[in-house]
């Protein structure tokens, strides 16, 4: 059938499926169709798809008929969405109101069928009430057959109860059978970020080592505070004792000259003993902070050691490693 008869063909079943439309199409409805049907035909004729689809598309609302439903088929066709075309023209196949429409319409299906974009969906490890949806529609997971679909990007997700949910993606393209392979669920509780070609995890609160990340930090600022504590009692400590080293001629030891240098000394031994507290307790905290924060689950885990150290004048802890 040329393309002329096709044209000719489709509008007498549009005026065959007007003549015969439902009781309850009013005459505005029916006229509206109508106009619908015609602005659809003219911006098909121009190449203006899009609109022209969006015609038919409300056109066939008011009235479906047969015309409105094999332009339609022809619409999308044009514009790529050979999955859509091909299940219309399947349709009037069976339903179109004369021999010759079911004829052509059987030979268009025919024809788009090698242009179709398929897909299947593996799984590989199936969990009790696993549901898979493509585009948001549920798949049959019990149907091995490669399913039709218009060309493009989809989104694909699998769940199951107790499962941390995974997010995929299908890419189809014309002609061509895709496959979506769903891993294996794993248990929600030790669901986390992951990555990967089809998809993703979906992450349930977050980066697992962010908490923990946080605490090493405050941590780290608790114990600077530690050591800047005794930092400041180590001055006090060597003034006094600078003060009490004056007043005893040097020999602070055995100086017992007067009660002002008694109190220098034991104010002396007093910010030194809080001095060597603060720097222990500031150094032990800090680097317990910066433990806790490297050791997060973020990238490689780093070596750290801490050790005590003392200098003569200063005794804390010393925090070595890379990262």
């Amino acid at each position: 059938m040329t393309t002329g008869r096709v044209a000719i063909a489709i509008a007498s079943a549009l005026m065959i499926g007007l003549a015969a439309g439902p009781a309850r199409a009013d005459e505005t409805s029916k006229g509206k169709a109508i106009a619908l049907f015609d602005e659809g035909l003219k911006d098909m004729k121009a190449g203006n798809y899009a609109k022209a689809c969006k015609a038919f598309e409300a056109s066939y609302r008011l009235l479906p008929d047969t015309g409105t439903r094999g332009s339609l088929a022809r619409c999308y066709t044009q514009l790529g969405k050979t999955a859509t075309a091909w299940t219309l023209w399947r349709e009037l196949a069976d339903t179109a109101p004369s021999a010759e429409l079911r004829s052509d319409a059987a030979a268009q299906a025919k024809k788009l069928e090698p242009r179709l974009a398929r897909y299947t969906v593996q799984v590989a490890k199936p969990a009790p009430g696993l549901a898979v949806t493509v585009a948001g529609q549920p798949v049959d997971l019990s149907i091995d057959v490669p399913a039709p679909i218009d060309p493009g990007t989809y989104p694909v997700e699998a769940t199951a109860p107790g499962r941390a949910s995974w997010k995929g993606k299908l890419t189809a393209a014309e002609g061509e059978t895709a496959e979506v392979e769903v891993p294996a669920l794993a248990a929600a509780e030790a669901a986390g970020p992951a990555g990967g070609d089809g998809g993703t995890k979906a992450a349930g609160g977050g980066s697992p080592g962010r908490g923990r990340r946080v605490l090493g930090l405050t941590l780290v600022g608790v114990g600077i505070g530690g050591l800047a504590a005794g930092g400041a009692f180590g001055l006090i400590a060597r003034s006094r004792n600078e003060d009490a080293r004056e007043i005893c001629g040097g020999d602070i030891d055995n100086c017992m000259a007067t009660a002002d240098a008694k109190v220098k000394v034991d104010d002396a031994r007093s910010a030194a003993n809080i001095s060597t507290i603060a720097f222990i307790a500031g150094g032990a905290v800090a680097a317990t902070g910066l433990i806790l924060y490297i050791t997060a689950p973020k990238g490689e885990r780093s070596a750290v050691s801490v050790a005590p150290f003392t200098d003569g004048t200063t005794t804390g802890l010393a925090l070595s490693g890379h990262y």
